[in-house]
């Protein structure tokens, strides 16, 4: 009965209502006027300039008019010269901003591919905390969600929460039967807030990529719909419920991992009831003892399981989403975030693990390269060897000094140097394992992290290599080979067609003959236009040679003709100045990011 209120339920708010277009660009502008005004606060008045967030909102002289985007160049000019207090500063910007920006900010902290490892510390401070909705509202979600009263639904339902977050907050509560559970509640109109800020999100994110050059390595529109899919994901509370039971299907037969059960009927979009799990947290584990011990060894596993195996791991595993039971036995929470790896992506990852464990400076380079996506030519020479000194520097290290997330960052510095962009799913699996890291350290804090590793490391390089892989590897290599020995003979053939019957073209292209017809097209514009003006030039004196008057015995023609010169001289020179310096810069003027603002696709 409660099943089918929930889908009728379900079933008017597709139907939804659409909002004003007026009330919606009002409220835009407002938060535009929020943004700009808390990067102000916070000593970031010139990013806000670079942004075009001034002159879009008139906000308290941001905007200066077009020499606003040259003012600032450098890295230091538009942050401060102190890159920490600067990271400092930006989570607080963030948090100031709301949830929306906070959630962005914890996606941009699984990213070291693209974000200075000082900001990455500080983005990974930032904390869902906020005051808990007040047990009205609870109670006009819960109700409006399920299609019953809380009476109805539970026997008893505590209204003060076991942790609230900017999303929603979890509450303790009994079912009818007696059952103890736990209900997640949405928070009353976060999802109207974050889709409006998304849209502002990608309006300044194709602004920065129309107006500043330097951005096309970070590419702020895909980041943009990354954490589009990410957080609108989390939004819709069964998409967690379905994560929650793939997890508890890949683990059914690991009896040290498991997940609490979803009761799916109690389960909407806005509403998440579970079992309630009655264990120890994880950080409360006194490290170096013998459960430390066990549950180190039990995390490692199942992670290495979860990654490596499964393809589907915890994207968010700190000490407050791992419960820990007297045995030693996990149970995860919280799987709003996850991570994805496909089976070519688990070979990818397991050849660079074997690559960094042999020293094989050469394979590592080929492997991230391939795992990544270069943003136009890579030096191989230069990126092999910013890869050995990194190597160098950590392979030479103690076993304790040893710190694999330090040695990630490096080699994600040294990917980002030279424009490789990280696959967004790996990007979270740097984040996990430097979580990960963190709590073995924490559990035994003399980890030996090469001598616990090695036994993995044999398992993955007989997964790798195992015969039945090798068989695979071959007969998909034969019947590519097969493939490929089929059809060139008839694409040969066809090439030999085309070329005796005069079909076959041949194209060359040359960056400097293709700039070559918009050159001639610009000056062909430009000396049309100065035609067009001096013509008009002359039959304006023609026709107003009657009416003219003097000064002082000088004509006023004369005059205005002078002044209309010299300002005419002035503007061909600066031109002229400015088009001879962007061509050395390399930069253009191009409409088609600036079109693109228009339009969200």
């Amino acid at each position: 009965m409660v099943a089918a209120r929930v889908a009728a339920i379900e079933d008017r708010r597709g139907e939804g209502t659409m909002a004003s277009p007026v009330r919606a660009a009002v409220q835009d502008i407002k938060r535009l006027r929020t943004i700009s005004s808390v990067l102000t606060r916070h000593g970031f008045s010139a990013v806000a300039r670079r942004a075009g967030l001034g002159r879009f909102v008139g906000d308290g002289g941001l905007s200066r008019g077009e020499d606003a985007f040259e003012e600032v160049e450098g890295v230091e000019e538009l942050i401060g010269a102190d890159r920490s207090e600067a990271a400092v500063r930006f989570r607080r910007v963030l948090e100031d901003l709301g949830p929306t920006f906070v959630k962005l900010g914890q996606v941009l902290s699984t990213r070291p591919d693209l974000v200075p490892k000082e900001f990455l510390e500080e983005l990974r401070k930032l904390q869902d905390a906020v005051s808990p909705m007040p047990m009205e509202a609870i109670r006009r979600q819960v109700e409006s969600s399920l299609g019953a009263t809380l009476e109805e639904l539970f026997e008893s339902f505590e209204e003060k929460p076991l942790a609230a977050a900017s999303i929603g907050q979890v509450h303790r509560a009994r079912l009818p039967d007696g059952t103890a559970v736990v209900v997640k509640v949405q928070r009353v109109g976060v999802g109207e807030q974050i889709r409006s800020d998304l849209d502002l999100l990608y309006y300044l994110a194709r602004f920065l990529e129309a107006t500043v050059e330097e951005i096309e390595l970070y590419s702020p529109t895909a980041i943009v719909q990354e954490f589009e899919r990410a957080i609108l994901a989390e939004l819709d509370f069964r998409q967690e419920a379905r994560n929650v039971q793939e997890f508890g299907r890949n683990f059914a037969e690991v009896p040290q991992v498991s997940v609490p059960h979803v009761y799916e009927e109690l389960t909407t979009s806005e509403v998440m009831t579970m079992e309630f799990v009655q264990a120890g947290k994880l950080a409360s584990v006194e490290g170096g003892s013998e459960l430390a011990d066990t549950v180190l060894h039990n995390l490692l596993d199942a992670m290495v399981k979860m990654v490596l195996y499964d393809g589907f791991f915890h994207g968010d595993p700190h000490p407050g989403n791992i419960m820990v039971r007297e045995d030693g036995s996990l149970i995860f929470i919280d799987f709003g975030l996850v991570g994805r790896l496909s089976s070519r992506q688990q070979d990818d990852l397991i050849g660079l693990i074997l690559n960094v464990l042999t020293g094989d400076v050469d394979a590592i380079a080929r492997a991230l390269l391939e795992m990544g996506d270069p943003v136009g030519r890579v030096n191989l020479r230069e990126f092999r060897a910013d890869v050995e000194r990194v190597r160098n520097k950590y392979i030479s290290a103690t076993v304790g000094d040893f710190d694999v997330s330090q040695f990630i960052q490096e080699v994600m510095d040294a990917a980002q140097y030279h424009r490789i962009r990280l696959n967004p799913n790996y990007a979270v699996l740097v984040k996990t394992a430097a979580t990960i890291e963190g709590i073995m350290r924490r559990l035994k804090p003399d980890l030996d992290v090469m001598a616990i590793g090695l036994p993995y490391a044999r398992d993955l390089a007989l997964k790798k290599y195992s015969a039945r892989k090798l068989a695979q590897s071959a007969l998909s290599a034969a019947v590519g080979v097969s493939s490929f020995v089929t059809k060139v003979p008839q694409q040969l053939d066809q090439v030999l067609m085309d070329l005796e019957g005069g079909n076959l073209t041949v194209t060359v292209r040359n960056a400097s003959l293709d700039q070559l017809g918009e050159v001639l097209n610009t000056l062909g514009t430009r000396l049309f236009l100065g035609v067009i003006a001096s013509g008009l030039a002359v039959v304006a004196a023609m026709l107003l040679r009657p009416f003219d008057t003097e000064i002082f015995g000088v004509s006023v023609l004369l005059i205005l003709g002078i002044l209309a010169a010299l300002s005419a001289t002035t503007l061909f020179w600066w031109s002229l100045g400015w088009h001879v310096a962007a061509s050395r810069k390399g930069k253009k003027l191009r409409l088609g990011p600036l079109m693109r603002l228009l339009r969200r696709e």
